[in-house]
């Protein structure tokens, strides 16, 4: 196959009159899937295949999401146990009235609710930033699996330091309750 483009046909001029003329040739088609030239050397190289980038981003990333559920969760359980302790003072409605309860007791509930918030806050801030690296890691695939596994993590840990915080809270208040 040629590399060159054929070369144009001269104009169609009539026939003179008497003259034999055959016919017009038929138009020069290349195969199907065929260059007219020949293809850039861009054309013919390999494209270039992603490396495996190490695993340090997605273990990192898991890390911090669990490192957000166990500390979240610790915090979480001593504002949750302070404030159940808070029931002692409930009565029969089943509520807290700030004006009535001691001086002590107001403590407790400002320092509960405090603990509490920070606990959450610490398990937001670190989950957060573990899911951000998670998916990094996931699509840049630089430990693909612990990425992964740091938003599993993440997403779910949030019902996992609401559970512990729960228990904190069940445990603070079961001496008071009968």
């Amino acid at each position: 196959m040629s590399t060159n483009p054929p070369t144009p046909e001269p104009a169609y001029q009539p026939p003179a009159p008497g003259a034999s003329t055959p016919p017009p040739a038929a138009p020069q088609y290349s195969e199907p899937g065929a260059y007219a030239a020949a293809p850039p050397a861009a054309y013919g190289t390999q494209p270039d295949v992603k490396q495996k980038g190490s695993r340090t981003l997605g273990l990192v990333a898991f890390v911090v999401a669990l490192a957000a559920i166990i500390i979240g969760s610790i915090v979480a359980y001593m504002g949750g146990s302070a404030l159940g302790s808070l029931v002692e003072y409930t009565g029969t409605s089943g509520t807290v009235d700030a004006d009535t309860l001691p001086a002590e007791a107001q403590a407790i509930a400002a320092s509960g609710a405090v603990i509490t918030a920070v606990g959450f806050a610490i398990f937001g801030i670190l989950a957060l930033w573990g899911f951000i690296q998670g998916i990094v890691a996931a699509v840049k695939n630089r430990g693909r699996g612990w990425g992964i596994a740091a938003i599993i993590i993440a997403v779910i840990g949030g019902g996992i330091v609401a559970a512990i915080w729960g228990a904190g809270f069940a445990a603070g208040a079961g001496p008071y309750l009968t």
